[in-house]
């Protein structure tokens, strides 16, 4: 310690003169360099109002807010720091008045002089995870730098409502259009499914059994037809038979001139046999066949017109009945075999109609689950935008607005300053030990003890003569008198640029 005491005593001149000059300088650029005032506003993105278990489809879970405040950062700085925008804050505020450039120009020079960063809403210190961040401007003058911050934390808070308005409503309206086409088609499917039943209403899948039971009864009820039909048929023929027996005259009933021409038929065939064709007998026969014949068709004719045998009415009117009857259940049986056959091919067409159907079907069903769900999402939307238009839901709000700074961000002076010193003392020190090893001066006695190897008697101390205390007075009082002028200009300079 002894040597380093020694060492600073002879070369007290280095430190002396290096290190006040280091400061001096130091405070000098700390007070020459151009100030810059940094203006500064923080927002945090506030949680919704409305608890998470009352509408959990519109209010975001606690842990993924500070990703979804980052997203939402991303989205509005991008937005509000576009050209169009920082021109109107330009027109608006003209943070550089003595510019002579153009508005976009300017518009570029707040872009880069504005930063945003994610800080602790408590401590407003930085922290990469927090919903809250600050928006800074950075200005030679302190009220332009917050006249500034405050018209971007306004642009920020404003575009942050009035984009999440916009969102919520665009969101509701592309929602309720969907819905819209969704239900125009489900319009178009119904009555394509009503057309199709419509058709093939009988053929469906539903249908089958339906089918297969009225093909029974049918068939049953043609076999019941037919056998009454059989029983019909045969009371018809005997009805036919009584009423060829009866004669529908009652004259022609008395007389019963059918078996008196079938008795002179039979004389006439036997004298046929006896007698020649011009015999007396055979043409008297002969006459009196033809002449019985007429009279009975003379007498059936007139029995056909207006019949008035009892007997032969009532057989008649029972054949009448019957064949009516027979007529109705001919037209039944017709009717059985066709719905029969309707049935049949039904049930034949129906794995086709099944397929078609199922397929309509399908495409129905979808639709409809889309539409319940579109219905869903719409009146969770149009909840989303009652929030957003009342500020109910997930916003940013000022923690902090804009003052103008008292001192200036840049530059550090203090730490200019302190780094200077810091320099000073090096370079002081430096020059200190560079200067001592140079020197090849022997100086006292350990040092000539050290060469010479022996002990020196005695040691002669520097005298100085009044000439050398002048020169070291001149010296001294030029160095303070330099040291004084550089103190008075730093000293001015820091009175004129604090």
């Amino acid at each position: 310690m002894a040597g380093y005491a020694n060492l600073l005593r002879r070369r007290w001149i280095y430190p002396a003169t290096i290190i006040p000059a280091s400061a001096l300088i130091a405070v000098f650029i700390a007070f020459v360099l151009p100030k810059t005032f940094r203006a500064t506003g923080t927002i945090m993105l506030e949680p919704s109002s409305i608890p998470q278990e009352m509408i959990s489809t519109t209010v975001r879970r606690q842990e993924d807010v500070p990703e979804f405040a980052q997203q939402q950062l991303e989205l509005v700085r991008r937005r509000v720091m576009t050209p169009d925008k920082l021109e109107q804050l330009v027109h608006e505020v003209d943070p550089y008045p003595g510019l002579n450039v153009s508005a976009a120009q300017k518009a570029e020079q707040i872009a880069e002089n504005t930063s945003v960063e994610r800080v602790d809403p408590i401590t407003l210190k930085p922290l990469d995870e927090s919903t809250a961040f600050s928006v800074s401007y950075d200005s030679p003058q302190p009220r332009l730098a917050a006249a500034v911050a405050d018209k971007l934390v306004e642009m920020y808070l404003t575009y942050n409502r009035a984009t999440r308005v916009e969102q919520a409503t665009a969101t509701y309206e592309f929602l309720q259009s969907q819905a819209k086409d969704l239900e125009s088609q489900m319009v178009d499917q119904e009555q394509k499914l009503a057309r199709f039943k419509a058709k093939y209403g009988s053929a469906l899948p539903e249908m089958q059994q339906h089918n297969l039971l009225e093909i029974d009864r049918a068939q049953h009820d043609l076999e019941e037809t037919q056998r009454l039909t059989l029983t019909a048929e045969e009371k018809e023929s005997e009805l036919q038979l009584q009423l060829n027996d009866l004669s529908p005259s009652m004259s022609a009933a008395i007389t019963d001139w059918r078996k008196q021409l079938a008795q002179l038929q039979s004389d006439l065939a036997d004298a046929q046999l006896k007698y020649t064709p011009q015999h007396p007998e055979v043409k008297r026969l002969k006459r009196a066949i033809t002449e019985l014949a007429a009279q009975g068709s003379a007498g059936l004719q007139t029995g056909a017109q207006h019949p008035d045998n009892p007997e032969y009415l009532s057989v008649k009117s029972q054949l009448d009945s019957v064949r009516r009857q027979l007529a109705t259940m001919h037209a039944d049986e017709a009717r059985q075999r066709a719905k029969i056959s309707s049935y049949e091919q039904d049930l034949s067409t129906q794995p086709n109609v099944e397929r078609e159907y199922t397929g309509l079907q399908r495409d129905y069903d979808n639709s409809r689950a889309r539409y319940e769900d579109l219905q869903t999402k719409m009146k969770n939307a149009a909840l989303a935008r009652t929030m957003e238009v009342q500020q109910k839901g997930e916003k940013f709000i000022l923690l902090q607005s804009p003052k103008p700074p008292r001192r200036p961000y840049y530059p550090n002076r203090l730490g200019i300053i302190l780094l200077g010193l810091l320099l000073g003392c090096g370079i002081a020190f430096g020059c200190v030990a560079a200067a001592d090893a140079a020197d090849p001066t022997v100086r006292g006695t350990a040092d000539l003890q050290e060469i010479m190897g022996i002990t020196a008697i005695g040691a002669i101390p520097t005298l100085l003569n009044p000439s050398d205390r002048r020169r070291r007075s001149l010296r001294w009082a030029s160095a303070l008198a330099v040291f004084t002028v550089a103190c008075v200009f730093v000293m001015a300079t820091v009175y004129l640029n604090r």
